[in-house]
């Protein structure tokens, strides 16, 4: 592979890569700390999720996909209960209502939204203009 490319300058890496601990940290309430990563077409969100936190039955448009990284969490959709343990993941369509709980050792996942979330993007800016 490295035959058919040029490598990349260390300007154009940088300008590239980034690592998930360098994203800033959005509270979006207290025991859910995320690094949100915007982009036009999805949303990506890397939680970390205290032990007995509650997320609420909810829906939104965006279709969602939760990676388990770390733990293990109960996520309700469609009227049944599922656990989710780390390598695993879920999908939701846009539009149905769901809800989670984190159990006992809490945990991280990685939330993908596809269109794009305009909310969290939004929050990301709060974030940033507060750490000012």
């Amino acid at each position: 592979m490295s035959d058919e490319f040029v490598r990349a300058t260390e300007d154009e890496r940088k300008a590239m890569v980034t690592t998930v601990d360098s994203i800033p940290r959005v509270i979006l309430r207290p025991g859910s700390v995320t690094a949100i990563v915007p982009t036009s077409n999805m949303t990506l969100s890397f939680l970390e999720l205290a032990p007995g936190l509650e997320a609420k039955p909810h829906s939104h448009p965006e279709e969602q996909v939760v990676v388990v990284l770390e733990g293990e969490l109960d996520l309700a959709c469609n009227g049944k209960l599922y656990r989710a343990h780390a390598g695993e993941l879920v999908v939701i369509p846009g539009g149905v209502p769901h809800s989670a709980v984190t159990l006992d050792r809490g945990c991280r996942v990685l939330d993908i939204f596809s269109p794009a979330r305009k909310d969290f993007a939004e929050k990301l800016q709060q974030a940033v203009a507060a750490n000012k």
